[in-house]
């Protein structure tokens, strides 16, 4: 029986591990159910720590507490800044001129209707299915609530643009249940972007009004304006006083990248202990720094229980060009015993790389599309759909 074995990549711990093992195991069982999904968990025993408590940071301890958390581009970069503030756009349409209006005495709000089909929602059943494919079920609710009692929500109800602009709470009811989501995962969810789109779309559907948005093209105009300042608010000065929730938030995930190139051993060694434990043919599923330690395993030993190897979102060709894959001098090829090779990387995923290239006729590069913004690109592959239909067809 063939054995998927999960190698997770930099920074993930438990249990982000577990959570993201079982969306693999899913993923797999609805395209190939005969197929056994193994786990190989290195961050608990081989990945970084602050052994020392965090002596060697400045001022360490002081303010735990983590920072506030081509084609359809502008609309996805469009996510990435509403995933930072999911009130933006009912702000800045409730700020637009004659946008604010006051309401003679006993007048109804615009908005009235829409907040009334807001909170039915959560309780349509239609709606439940989507929400639960996009990840963002279990906050839904309270996402609807905050969004409806914020200052900004309660301005864009009461503006003339809440009778034409369902879409636009849609998308900030959707946000916020994303914010919420990633704030209390223990490692990034694999957020499908398409899964998203079809819970605004069903969002709009259920809510009175025009949900083809009028207002939609000035609105990104400015948000685009507003970008930079975004930007220059996340680097500021602000970043020194909070270095202590910095350092946790960014160190598993640089550590581990500084610890492996250092000293990968004991990483290489976890995938291979689970190689020998599962049942072949064994198909090696390795994520960023994953990938780069299975595939220097696979370089430096011969492992012929292997049949694939599948990286996603992998910096293994770009180590190899720069010089610094620890298994291989530049310029030399790879060995003829390394198993045949797919690499799977996301255009919009600024981790991932191209090995074709690199290594001519050794690896086969397929691009996946998983529809979100930088960062979360980098670890939505497990939840689009489109990887388990490339592995079922690959999968020995």
């Amino acid at each position: 029986m063939t054995t998927v074995l999960f190698v997770h990549g930099t920074g993930v711990r438990e249990p982000g591990y577990t959570a993201s093992l079982e969306r693999v195991r899913e993923g797999i069982a609805a395209v190939r159910p005969e197929v056994a999904v193994a786990p190989c968990y290195w961050g608990g025993s081989a990945g970084s720590d602050l052994r020392a408590g965090g002596l060697s940071v400045p001022g360490y301890g002081a303010g735990r507490a983590a920072p506030g958390a081509e084609e359809d581009g502008g609309d996805v970069e469009f996510w990435g800044l509403l995933y930072v503030d999911p009130l933006l756009e009912l702000r800045l349409l409730a700020s637009e001129p004659g946008g604010r209006a006051e309401l003679a005495p006993g007048a109804v709000p615009p908005g009235e209707a829409l907040a009334t089909a807001s909170l039915a929602l959560a309780g349509d059943d239609a709606l439940r299915g989507p929400l639960d494919a996009a990840g963002i079920g279990g906050e839904f609710a309270a996402a609807v609530a905050a969004v409806l009692t914020s200052p900004d929500g309660r301005d864009f109800l009461r503006a003339p643009a809440a009778a034409t602009e369902a879409d636009a709470l849609a998308r900030a009811f959707t946000a916020e249940a994303v914010r919420r989501t990633a704030g209390r995962a223990a490692a990034p969810p694999a957020f499908d972007g398409a899964a998203r789109d079809a819970v605004v779309e069903r969002i709009a559907a259920l809510l009175p009004g025009d949900g083809a948005g009028t207002h939609r093209g000035p609105v990104t105009r400015r948000v685009g304006r507003l970008a930079g300042r975004l930007v220059l608010g996340l680097a500021s000065a602000q970043a020194v006083k909070r270095r202590s929730a910095l350092t946790d938030a960014a160190h598993p995930a640089a550590g581990d990248v500084l610890l492996y190139l250092a000293r990968g051993e004991a990483i290489r060694e976890a995938v291979a202990a689970a190689v020998a434990a599962a049942e072949p043919p064994v198909v090696v599923l390795a994520h960023s720094l994953g990938g780069i330690a299975s595939l220097d395993l696979l370089v430096l030993r011969a492992l012929p229980e292997v049949a694939l190897l599948v990286t996603v979102g992998s910096q293994a060709p770009f180590l190899y060009e720069l010089g610094a894959l620890p298994s291989l001098e530049p310029g030399a090829p790879l060995p003829a015993h390394v198993p045949p090779w797919i690499n799977v990387y996301d255009r919009r995923d600024l981790l991932s790389y191209l090995g074709a290239g690199i290594f001519p006729g050794r690896v086969r590069d397929v691009e996946v599309d998983g529809r979100q913004p930088f960062p979360l690109a980098h670890s939505a592959y497990w939840g689009n759909p489109e990887l388990y239909r490339l592995l079922a067809a690959e999968l020995p």
